[in-house]
C-alpha cells in the first residue's frame, strides 16, 4: 500500500457542482424511460473553470453561461433537441439545479490529466 500524501497541490480551476433537482429529474425520466428511475442522487457534473478571486466571481460566470451548462445537463439525457424545454432561463436553471462552487480543488494523482 502506498503511502499517503498528506499536502495534495491543488490545481488552477474552481469545481462547479450541478445538481439535479425534481424539474430536472422529472423531465429526464419522461423523455428518457429505460424501467430505471432516475433519482438525481446517483452522479452529478462537475465543471471546472479557471481560478477566480472568489466565489462571488464564479457565481456570475455560472449565470452568464448558464444556458451552455443547462444545455450539458439537458444533452445528457436526451439529444434530441426538440424535446428540449424552450425559453430557457436563469431562473429555470435555478429552479433545475442546484449549483455548489468550490474553490478547493486538490490533485491527489501523480500522473498528468487527460481530457476526452
Amino acid at each position: 500500500m502506498e503511502p499517503m500524501t498528506y499536502f495534495y497541490e491543488s490545481i488552477d480551476r474552481n469545481a462547479i457542482l450541478v445538481r439535479p433537482r425534481q424539474p430536472y429529474i422529472d423531465w429526464a425520466n419522461k423523455v428518457y424511460n429505460d424501467g430505471h428511475a432516475f433519482t438525481g442522487r446517483d452522479e452529478c457534473n462537475i465543471y471546472l473553470v479557471r481560478e477566480r478571486g472568489s466565489n462571488e466571481e464564479v457565481e456570475r460566470w455560472v449565470r452568464k453561461h448558464f444556458d451552455e451548462l443547462f444545455v450539458n445537463e439537458l444533452n445528457d439525457w436526451c439529444t434530441d433537441e426538440e424535446r428540449w424545454p424552450p425559453g430557457r432561463t436563469y431562473k429555470m436553471f435555478a429552479d433545475w439545479f442546484t449549483v455548489e462552487v468550490h474553490s478547493m480543488v486538490l490533485d491527489v494523482e501523480e500522473g498528468p490529466i487527460t481530457k476526452e
